[in-house]
């Protein structure tokens, strides 16, 4: 998208009468879907990470957007979760409080209850909820502190923690934690601050050293939406991330980082 001239990937900017504005259409993105390549995906109880009466958080496949699209035929993981609460005998509610780019991996948290949606929007709209992140991005030619906090307005203003926790031979891995809700946030902030995550066909050089985009939504902490106790979800590294990982470790002779958990937790910690 440019406006007057100039490229805009600011969603939600908002418009002055006069102005002008122009769209790039790739109509390689249009292909017919036997030629695209959405996940193919069943949702088995093994990718549930927690589920109690009105909550219901997946472990998200790369490669399958969160949302139904224009394209009816197209698979998405609304669709798949109404699939599987039909299949549990349960009333196929769903309500999408958060959401995930389609090459995103990782945990996406759905009310299945409308009773959770009161306490679910508080919490988003009050930052009440910590994201966690990590991506595998570009090295720098200057590596950049530990630890950032990154301010780029995205439309509205967005501020997002990082910690660098690997120093690779190519590449970084860090941790992000975005303290506002912007589209795309976390890969336009990394992006601006010279460390565009590996993939990123946006922000960075698609398919460049790596299968797809290296950004996974590895922790979720909030508090519970009807009780209020605290509630942490989590998502191990999918096997591509953990792949890529490991190939640029064994190139710089560094030592893997710790593992976690695939399941909720009602303490503070995992």
């Amino acid at each position: 998208m440019r406006v007057d001239g100039a490229v805009s990937r600011a969603p939600g900017r908002p418009l002055r009468v006069g102005q002008r504005v122009e769209a790039v259409v790739r109509p390689e993105l249009l292909a017919p879907r036997a030629e695209r390549t959405d996940q193919v995906f069943r949702l088995t109880d093994r990718a549930v990470l927690f589920r109690d009466g009105v909550l219901l958080a997946v472990d998200k496949p790369p490669g399958l957007p969160t949302h139904a699209t224009a394209d009816p035929s197209r698979p998405s993981l609304v669709a798949h979760v109404e699939r599987y609460l039909r299949a549990k005998g349960a009333h196929p509610y769903v309500a999408v409080h958060q959401r995930l780019d389609r090459d995103t991996s990782g945990v996406v948290l759905f009310a299945t209850d409308p009773r959770a949606n009161e306490g679910l929007a508080r919490s988003f709209e009050g930052r009440l909820v910590e994201k966690t992140y990590l991506a595998l991005t570009t090295r720098p030619p200057a590596l950049p502190d530990r630890r950032l906090r990154l301010s780029l307005p995205l439309a509205k203003p967005a501020e997002t923690e990082v910690v660098v926790r690997e120093v690779l031979a190519h590449a970084l891995l860090v941790e992000a934690r975005p303290l506002t809700g912007r589209k795309h946030q976390v890969r336009a902030h990394l992006a601006h601050a010279g460390m565009a995550i590996l993939g990123d066909p946006l922000y960075g050089e698609a398919g460049r050293r790596a299968p797809r985009q290296m950004l996974h939504a590895r922790r979720l902490a909030l508090p519970h939406p009807l009780t209020g106790a605290p509630l942490v979800i989590e998502s191990p590294l999918p096997a591509d991330f953990v792949t890529l990982l490991a190939s640029l470790r064994a190139g710089s002779g560094m030592q893997p980082v710790s593992g976690g958990s695939r399941k909720g937790s009602p303490a503070g910690r995992p």
